[in-house]
């Protein structure tokens, strides 16, 4: 196998004619530069420079090996400016969970504006429940995933982002015995909530964890009458009456508009649901994760500012689990 330094010594001494300018310019010893050359020579078999006096021009067998030396220079110098480039600039492929409920709220807008910054980046999205997203970053089959509250997984770094307050969704009329006789209330404290017959994912998804919460604050049990591991059906069930459910608030959504569902806030003290980006433990620092966590922030800023969402962006020192504040 040649050796790339002694490939190198010779290249400049072939173009640069002689043995001390090579040394001049390579800022060594005219004898470290002459040794390294003879044993590119011995290496090759063959002689590869024509020594007259002070001056070296290339054999014929030199002249090749110069030009192979030279693309094989400039390969190499590609080499590393793609290197550098691909820490600054994010591209290849590039895989995120996402849980059912932040895909709706910040995804379209979110994938857009980062499509259009980082068009060499490949995009693959996986849609499932926290639960999930945290399963695929531990195996390793998304390269950053969004979950809400802390992980199960003891293997996942969360980059906490924003605290969404979690508001509870109303059908069109109160159900019995559930609000104010029949007139709808706009506000129930967190406790309050073993009050409804909620629709709900079994345990242990996350926001069945958060809503079991409510009842050790109140000590007394919640009333699950549906299980559903679904988002858009467990909005539908509650839209048909069948109970109320929690989620996170989403401005002045159709649904609300079109008096199919209502939004009762939990206060006075709210209650927020903190997203986080998770990475896999020992991974990588990837230059797209972090410019996804930058996108990501400017958007959840953007809509927080239009009140599309309800909520506020987390500090970086901030614990990820789910929050009460008087906000």
């Amino acid at each position: 196998m040649l050796n790339a330094r002694a490939l190198l010594y010779f290249a400049q001494v072939a173009r640069l004619g002689s043995f001390s300018s090579a040394a001049r310019a390579l800022r060594l010893t005219q004898p470290a530069v002459s040794r390294q050359v003879k044993k590119l020579e011995r290496d090759v078999g063959v002689p590869l420079l024509h020594r007259k006096g002070r001056h070296a021009v290339p054999t014929e067998a030199g002249e090749i090996l110069l030009g192979r030396a030279t693309e094989l220079q400039d390969a190499a110098n590609r080499a590393f400016e793609d290197a550098r480039a691909g820490a600054t600039t994010p591209s290849g492929p590039f895989s995120i969970g996402v849980s059912n409920l932040i895909g709706l709220l910040l995804f379209p807008e979110l994938i857009r504006r980062f499509s259009q910054n980082y068009p060499k980046v490949s995009l693959h999205i996986s849609e499932g429940y926290s639960g999930f997203v945290e399963e695929w970053i531990s195996q390793g089959r998304v390269d950053a995933g969004l979950i809400w509250g802390k992980p199960k997984a003891s293997d996942i770094v969360l980059n906490p982002i924003l605290a969404l307050e979690m508001s509870l969704i109303a059908p069109p009329a109160p159900l019995p015995g559930c609000e104010a006789g029949s007139r709808p209330i706009k506000e129930c404290a967190f406790e309050d909530l073993v009050r409804f017959p909620l629709i709900l994912p079994a345990l242990p998804h996350a926001l069945r964890l958060f809503a079991e919460r409510a009842g050790e604050k109140a000590k007394a049990p919640i009333n699950v009458v549906l299980e559903v591991e679904g988002l858009m059906l467990s909005k539908e069930l509650v839209r048909a009456g069948l109970g109320y459910t929690l989620m996170s608030y989403a401005g002045d959504p159709y649904d609300v508009r079109s008096q199919n569902i209502r939004i009762i806030r939990i206060g006075p003290q709210r209650v927020h649901w903190v997203l986080s980006v998770g990475t896999r433990k020992g991974s990588r620092s990837s230059v797209t994760v972090t410019r996804f966590i930058s996108e990501l922030q400017r958007i959840a800023k953007i809509k927080l500012a239009k009140g599309e969402l309800r909520g506020n962006l987390v500090p970086r020192d901030h614990e990820p689990a789910a929050s009460q504040s008087k906000s």
